[in-house]
């Protein structure tokens, strides 16, 4: 029913039986009617279901991968009662067999990656704005430390410093980045050479800013209202630690100011509610998070999203552009 993979990761097999899963969660959700799985369980990163029981509709997430169902646990708690439009937590766990899970309240609504190009503008707009608006509110819970947390939101590692912080997780992104054939040696050890010199004289230690860390189209939901579409819930915060706001602003804002500098606009006025963007000083640290980024990338992705592999050379030859060896 469960077994572990080559990292040590609690991964659910093909046949686990799920009227045990449904005998396992009646404590929390009474006699369960529908059980349908939702989500992209091919990606093998979690599974997803919606689950139509005695108390109504729920959604229920068990997770594939290590240290992703405390921070989610943890966000969801610290959200609720606040202004975040985020999925309210109903109850969560770990089963007898070591399973992490997490029933959380369905929100009806659609991906608004899946329908975007559809909307009018003003109505995109608006939407933007408004995600604006909340990721500026998400990054205004501030932490005493760096990185993960346990499900009761504290430190797992204790780092102090963003520069603590970041060398604990470049460790661990090199020693997979080395055990992967690159097809373009050169530009791997460029990057790698660059950021870690990058790294090694970074003086700059911003607040800890709670961060989403996969923040877009793709994990905001939208419902029709009144004849167009508003955000109903931000989701999927499995990613969310503190960290430097900037990395995420760089991420999220500085491409769509290149691709749409409209929408760019809605949004840097939604966050400018709480706080401001000064796109000078995103761009004098792009080329840093992008050697980050881009090295987390191709440290794993080659075999098994190798349209996302090449999303991260991207990176490494935008950021190593210009400079000489």
């Amino acid at each position: 029913m469960v077994g572990k993979d080559a990292w040590g990761k609690t991964v659910l097999r093909e046949t686990m039986n799920l009227e045990q899963l449904k005998d396992s969660l009646r404590p929390v959700t009474g006699t369960i009617s529908v059980f349908e799985p939702m989500g992209n369980h091919e990606l093998e990163r979690h599974l997803v279901y919606t689950i139509i029981c005695e108390g109504g509709v729920y959604a229920l997430k068990l997770y594939l991968k290590s240290d992703r169902w405390n921070r989610e646990v943890a966000n969801l708690r610290r959200f609720a009662g606040t202004d975040v439009l985020a999925p309210g937590i109903v109850d969560y766990g770990v089963f007898e067999n070591g399973v992490e899970w997490l029933v959380s309240d369905f929100v009806e609504g659609t991906l608004l990656s899946r329908i975007d190009v559809e909307l009018p503008r003003r109505n995109l707009e608006a939407i933007y704005f408004e995600m604006g608006r909340q990721l500026g509110l998400i990054h205004q819970h501030k932490c005493d430390f760096f990185g993960s947390m346990d499900e009761h939101g504290e430190s797992l590692h204790g780092f102090k410093s963003l520069k603590a912080y970041l060398l604990h997780s470049t460790s661990k992104i090199l020693t997979d980045l080395h055990s992967v054939e690159h097809e373009d040696h050169v530009l791997i050890k460029r990057a790698e050479s660059l950021f870690l010199t990058m790294l090694d004289s970074l003086e700059y230690n911003p607040p800890a800013t709670l961060c989403h860390h996969d923040f877009g189209p793709r994990n905001i939901l939208v419902s029709e209202q009144r004849g167009g579409y508003s955000l109903r819930s931000v989701i999927d915060f499995e990613h969310c630690v503190p960290s430097d706001r900037d990395e995420e602003l760089i991420e999220v804002y500085l491409p769509l100011l290149e691709r749409d500098p409209g929408l760019a606009s809605s949004f840097r006025l939604g966050y400018g509610i709480l706080d401001r963007i000064d796109p000078g000083d995103l761009l004098a640290k792009r080329d840093f998070y992008h050697l980050l980024r881009g090295l987390g990338i191709c440290a794993w992705a080659k075999e098994v999203d190798y349209a996302y592999y090449t999303e991260g050379t991207r990176l490494l030859k935008e950021a190593l552009s210009g400079r000489t060896d």
